[in-house]
């Protein structure tokens, strides 16, 4: 037989459901000279912001993704919202301005609001500054932190209202996706370069599935591509699409004989 309580305890549960998604957007310039000194004119050609995405790929690491992710699903957000934000895919015949690469997987990343964490070092592959992650879950673009000037600047950091809190949430393990742009070569022996590159995180990656995710995270982020922020992290929260339980009449049931 079903209680007051059981069923109290029931409706509870069918009620909590997850209504928001916190994604944290980190995005940095790492070129400032292909943003034009002034706004052009309508309809001018604004250089960096014809494109062609040259790849999508996972990051691999030590756990496995919840499900695996469908990289089509997850090119066609990436469009639909460079579209959005003022973007242009290239056309046949065209050179694009930017080449972007797109990254994913779970991992610890580094870590934005720790101060002076470095360049990377010496000596890794171009490719894997394309790379949030290594085989062990590792960001390749965290290396040793040093202390250098910076560190006073770190305590006093540490000292804002809510700095520790988010300090101590941006050490989990998260789920991610990287969007980074390349500048289009144009000598034969020339390497490309990144010019910007924006991150898009999220909590719990034991239990979210990236796939259903994904397209509010690239949402959240793609409004700063390019773009330098003031702060580590901005914070964006998007709505989820709405969950019920359904729970029917309680039946009473006969005791099972002895």
């Amino acid at each position: 037989m079903l209680t007051a309580g059981c069923l109290g305890w029931i409706a509870t549960t069918a009620r909590a459901q997850e209504t928001e998604l916190q994604v944290g957007v980190r995005s940095e310039v790492k070129d400032t000279a292909i943003w034009p000194a002034k706004t052009p004119a309508p309809g001018a050609r604004e250089y960096g912001r014809i494109y062609a995405i040259v790849s999508v790929q996972q990051i691999k690491s030590e756990d496995r993704l919840v499900k695996p992710v469908n990289e089509a699903a997850l090119t066609s957000y990436l469009l639909q919202d460079l579209d959005a934000n003022g973007f242009r895919e290239f056309k046949p015949g065209e050179k694009p301005d930017i080449l972007l690469t797109a990254s994913y997987g779970r991992g610890t990343l580094h870590n934005p609001y720790i101060r002076d964490a470095g360049e990377m070092p010496a000596g890794v592959a171009q490719h894997a500054e394309d790379a949030v992650g290594t085989n062990s879950g590792r960001d390749m673009d965290a290396p040793t932190v040093t202390i250098t000037g910076a560190f006073p600047l770190q305590l006093t950091d540490e000292k804002t209202p809510g700095y520790q809190e988010k300090l101590q949430r941006a050490q989990y393990e998260k789920l991610y996706i990287r969007v980074t742009a390349w500048n289009y070569p144009t000598a034969p022996k020339e390497k490309s370069r990144i010019l910007w590159k924006t991150v898009m995180v999220v909590d719990d990656p034991d239990h979210r599935d990236l796939n259903a995710v994904a397209a509010k995270m690239l949402e959240a982020g793609a409004p700063y591509f390019g773009k330098k922020i003031k702060d580590p992290e901005v914070e964006v929260h998007k709505p989820l699409p709405e969950t019920h339980v359904n729970v029917g009449p309680p039946k009473l049931v006969d005791p099972q004989p002895k």
